[in-house]
């Protein structure tokens, strides 16, 4: 699916990511000179049970794959300090640079890309027999990580660590933006957020919607938009892919 790059994009950007990740987010582009802010259509509401379960399960697991920065935020807290021997992955390098802050270990992580298919095509995933991969992820993700790697060998298990609720965004920021002009850019980061704005929007404010620029994190989300009704959305892997498309002079 082509998507295209563009030349700079100055209006404001909205971070349609959890509030936690958001405000960060926001902060660090701050400090590159890009005005953002949070707009949230969807949370993460922790899971105490497995939280309180996780320890023991990290201590049975050779590795740990943390599929999102909030697995990270959320289970940290409650295995810091421990004397973990499993090996840490991450689906992404933003998160994979966070864990290896916190935790003070070497991260798997692609070198490229953002998803599950670039992390299964590392080698150290590849013979897994007798070992044993705890994945921390949220309510309902994706199968297709614990599948392949159940089929090359390993004993998988999950930590269903939290769960997404929706949330009203900022819909009154959203009018004031676009009335003020230009139209916001909008920072999408999975499908099910793309769907909740759009649903969200409603029939009122569906062709001011489309009127703003979309960025997604990934090919999968740009085609989710697509379906929604957004003609070209832009593409950035990761956060300094953003920021370069955020700060092209041309």
């Amino acid at each position: 699916m082509p998507v295209t790059p563009r030349p700079t994009l100055l209006p404001t950007l909205l971070l349609v990511r959890p509030q936690a990740q958001a405000v960060q987010q926001a902060q660090r582009l701050a400090a590159a000179g890009i005005a953002a802010l949070p707009f949230c259509v969807e949370d993460t509401v922790a899971d105490e049970r497995a939280l309180v379960a996780l320890p023991q399960q990290a201590a049975a697991a050779d590795w740990l794959v943390f599929v999102s920065p909030s697995c990270i935020e959320l289970t940290w807290p409650q295995l810091a300090g421990l004397p973990l021997a499993a090996k840490l992955a991450c689906v992404g390098r933003a998160s994979a640079d966070k864990l290896a802050t916190l935790s003070g270990h070497a991260v798997l992580h692609p070198p490229h890309g953002n998803d599950s298919d670039a992390l299964l095509a590392l080698p150290p995933l590849q013979q897994l027999a007798g070992q044993t991969v705890l994945i921390v992820r949220g309510d309902g993700g994706r199968p297709q990580l614990g599948e392949t790697l159940a089929r090359r060998g390993a004993q998988v298990r999950y930590a269903a660590v939290y769960r997404r609720v929706p949330v009203a965004a900022d819909w009154a920021l959203f009018d004031r933006l676009v009335a003020a002009g230009p139209s916001p850019v909008l920072l999408i980061t999975s499908s099910h957020s793309a769907q909740l704005l759009f649903r969200q929007a409603g029939a009122t404010r569906q062709r001011a919607l489309l009127a703003c620029r979309f960025i997604a994190l990934h090919p999968r989300i740009a085609a989710t938009l697509q379906q929604l009704g957004v003609a070209q959305p832009l593409l950035a892997a990761d956060e300094p892919a953003l920021c370069a498309l955020l700060t092209d002079p041309r």
